[in-house]
């Protein structure tokens, strides 16, 4: 499973969005991407969440540089416990 560790909008100057760090007293435990893709466009949304799940900001249709974080994924299915 892939998430979103890092949102790095591109403008002047640039403005880095890390999970971990904390902006204006609240530190970001999430970075979801919510967009949707249309027939003729797309719009490009993400949204930069705090420690209660409220809404620090969102980035909508700006060039960003995402980087992810690969992260594993626990099974628990009754296969794996043999």
């Amino acid at each position: 499973m892939q998430i979103i560790q890092r949102l790095t909008v591109l403008s002047k100057p640039n403005r880095i969005y890390e999970v971990g760090s904390e902006i204006d007293g609240h530190e970001v435990i999430s970075i979801k991407q919510v967009g949707q893709e249309f027939e003729s466009s797309v719009h490009s949304e993400f949204l930069i969440e705090d420690e209660n799940g409220d809404l620090i900001t969102s980035v909508e249709n700006a060039p960003v540089i995402v980087d992810w974080k690969q992260i594993a994924e626990h099974d628990d299915s009754p296969e794996t416990q043999k």
